[in-house]
């Protein structure tokens, strides 16, 4: 054992948990172990100036590093404005290890704030240290919980007189978690005896195809089978975007999506949740006389909002090369030629849908009107090296860009997750940090850049050189689709105008990064963007392109 005080067990800890970085900005609560940050070289602090920003770059470099982040903030005022974000990883299931310092433990009749509690409806697991014995084992568990799956961000209150008291303590980190759970073999013959006589079925798969490194089997299972592919919260590459079963991205707000669910005679969704969306809609999205075969490792999403004819805990890698496997063997020649069959058609279906893309593309611009968000995106997709992350948050804008880019290759591309705004800075810089081989790339709505847009500081202040490509179309666009969707599901006419959805005052954000210290650009021609964007990533400094795009519906 180790007779150490607590700050010091704390920073040993994080050592051993393999951390190297720190997101934070302090404050009085975690002087003790600010006192003593230049002692641990290792472990690099970045420092923001606005706690969403921490969050955001935890999430970036979670997403690209595979490691768990750590954030630190400051007692109740500095950790809601990271839980404003939290709550998203919290939907998602990133880890990530957040705590704030808290008043010493003493000062109960003075009072103070229970920030444990108050993390708690937006952490996986959330906790209080108020004694230093306390420290290695809450720290290991907080990221033994965050890496567990279903993952997810845990929290940990650290009561001030812990920092600085002494201890006998064992400095033990959190072990690798392994998933090996599997179907059993009938529930898989089950599964194959319904997919194979099927006439319309579909994969829809999300985030944990990647999280469990499942997309080969994914691809596999799909093509043996002969099911068009769909995503659904789906914000790193589930699915090679270039394959010709792939269909897209499912929002069950659209009347393309809904139909697409309901013409399938079997669904078999994984690693996602089934269905999602904002907006209440009456009934089920699954017809009566459809099979929905659900397998997720995160077991609070099964039968969660559908009724499921079949739900399977297990491994999206593991199940899928079973099913795959038992498909493989089963399928007789008269199965097999309407597998191609389906894949033919899908093909037919994925080309047109390019097709139409590349006509929206090249929509004539009107005298005097802004680039369409279309054509700035596919130029931006063209100019972007081959070792490069992008990270959409481009709210409206982001399924456009997918669709540009059709990510196929792992890392090179990741989405916001859930519905808060303000990820897409601290995101893009935490990619870098995450994976430095590669140039970061943030497209960024330009209302979710002003949340989070004291970020340009850090970018400067810790010299990450990201490019944070700013969609400004001087509105909230989203809100305004959102209207829409809004009016047309409550039978509404459509709207005559929009309340408080446009930027009258201009938000000049290549002025603002000047401010922060780093490179701001404007552009206002497509023909401009592919050398401003290799140029700006040539030079090895962060900057902002701010796209003067057109932002009408």
């Amino acid at each position: 054992m180790t007779n150490i005080s607590g700050k010091h067990a704390l920073l040993k800890m994080l050592q051993k948990e393999g951390v190297n970085y720190m997101f934070g900005n302090p404050g009085t609560s975690e002087a003790p172990m600010m006192a003593i940050m230049n002692e641990y070289p290792s472990i690099e602090y970045v420092l923001v100036l606005q706690e969403g920003v921490a969050v955001g770059l935890a999430e970036g470099y979670a997403r690209a590093s595979k490691k768990i982040p750590f954030v630190s903030l400051h007692i109740d005022n500095g950790m809601a404005n990271g839980l404003s974000l939290m709550i998203d990883q919290l939907y998602s299931g990133t880890p990530m290890v957040m705590t704030a310092g808290n008043k010493d433990i003493r000062k109960m009749a003075a009072g103070r704030s229970d920030l444990a509690d108050m993390a708690r409806p937006f952490a996986k697991w959330s906790t209080e240290i108020t004694h230093a014995e306390q420290v290695p084992s809450v720290i290991r568990r907080a990221f033994q919980e965050a890496k567990t799956p279903p993952t997810g961000p845990t929290f940990i209150s650290m009561s001030q007189n812990a920092f600085d008291d002494v201890a006998d303590v064992n400095l033990i980190p959190s072990s690798d978690v392994h998933i090996s759970t599997n179907i059993d073999d009938k529930t898989s013959e089950e599964i194959c005896d319904i997919i194979m006589p099927s006439k319309k079925p579909i994969l829809i798969v999300g985030d944990r195809i990647s999280q469990t490194n499942a997309v080969d089997e994914a691809i596999k299972l799909a093509e043996v089978a002969g099911m068009r592919v769909y995503g659904h919260n789906s914000s790193e590459v589930n699915f090679p975007a270039n394959h010709p079963l792939w269909q897209g991205n499912l929002n069950m707000r659209t009347i393309e999506a809904v139909t697409a669910v309901k013409n399938a005679d079997v669904i078999l969704a994984v690693g996602c949740p089934v269905f999602e969306d904002f907006f209440f809609q009456k009934g089920e999205f699954v017809s009566s006389n459809t099979k929905l075969i659900h397998i997720d490792i995160n077991n609070n999403e099964i039968g969660k909002s559908e009724p499921t004819d079949i739900g399977i805990i297990a491994s999206p890698k593991n199940a899928m090369k079973k099913l795959f496997e038992n498909l493989e063997s089963l399928m007789t020649g008269p199965y097999r030629e309407a597998s191609s069959f389906r894949t033919i058609e899908a093909k037919y279906e994925s080309d047109t849908r390019k097709e139409n893309h590349k006509n929206l593309i090249n929509q004539k611009m009107k005298n005097g009107q802004a680039m369409s968000p279309a054509k700035m995106l596919d130029e931006l997709a063209k100019a972007l090296p081959e070792q490069s992350s992008v990270f959409n948050d481009g709210v409206s804008s982001s399924q456009l860009l997918f669709e540009s880019m059709l990510p196929s290759k792992k890392g090179s591309y990741y989405g916001c997750r859930g519905q808060a705004i303000g990820w897409g800075i601290g995101a893009t810089m935490g990619m870098k940090l995450g994976d430095p081989s590669k140039a970061a790339v943030g497209v960024i709505g330009d209302g979710s850049a002003i949340m989070t847009i004291q970020g340009l500081w850090t970018a400067a202040n810790s010299k990450i050189p990201s490019i944070f490509v700013i969609c400004n179309n001087s509105s909230y666009r989203v809100l305004k689709i959102n209207m829409n969707h809004y009016h047309r599901l409550n039978n509404f006419e459509p709207p005559k105008s929009y309340f408080a959805m446009d930027f009258h005052h201009e938000i000049n954000f290549a002025e603002q990064a000047k401010a922060y210290g780093i490179n701001g650009i404007r552009i206002e021609n497509p023909a401009d963007i592919n050398r401003t964007l290799n140029k700006a990533i040539d030079s090895g400094e962060p900057t902002v392109i701010d796209m003067i795009i057109d932002g009408s519906i």
